[in-house]
């Protein structure tokens, strides 16, 4: 149904990055668990919600490395990054309230996010990093 197995393929060559995504993938995992192995077909509350504050520490240190490199898409990539926590907040939420949550999508949309997003946005990301440590962007910040 779901699987959330890291692979080198994930990387996208920062270790503090590719470390914390493959934390994401193990808790994207734990949440949609219960899906593939209970009776209810319904994803843990408790692991959805450790999902969405490791995602928000997540978002932040990326943040903090685009605010530092001047990285020209971090307004964008912050948009995005706010986009997908009110999303998973929002699928949370109506689970708490015990609403029926549709799993498919639960499942489609952490599938986008961890595969697309990291694959796209995350590693447009690094080549800016990249670019500002060959440049000496990243003496400049020291001195």
């Amino acid at each position: 149904m779901a699987d959330f197995k890291w692979t080198s393929a994930n990387e996208i060559g920062h270790p503090g990055i590719d470390e914390q995504h493959k934390r994401l993938f193990l808790l994207a995992g734990a949440a949609v668990e219960p899906l593939i192995s209970s009776a209810e077909r319904k994803p843990g509350a408790a692991q959805l919600q450790a999902l969405i504050d490791f995602a928000q520490e997540h978002f932040a240190f990326e943040e903090g490395l685009m605010r530092s490199a001047a990285y020209p898409g971090a307004v964008r990539h912050a948009k995005y990054h706010v986009s997908l926590l009110t999303e998973l907040k929002s699928y949370c939420a109506r689970l708490n309230r015990g609403r029926n949550a549709d799993p498919a999508s639960l499942i489609e949309f952490l599938r986008n996010w961890l595969l697309l997003h990291i694959d796209s946005e995350d590693r447009n990301l690094l080549v800016w990093l990249k670019s500002q440590e060959s440049s000496g962007g990243a003496r400049r910040d020291s001195s």
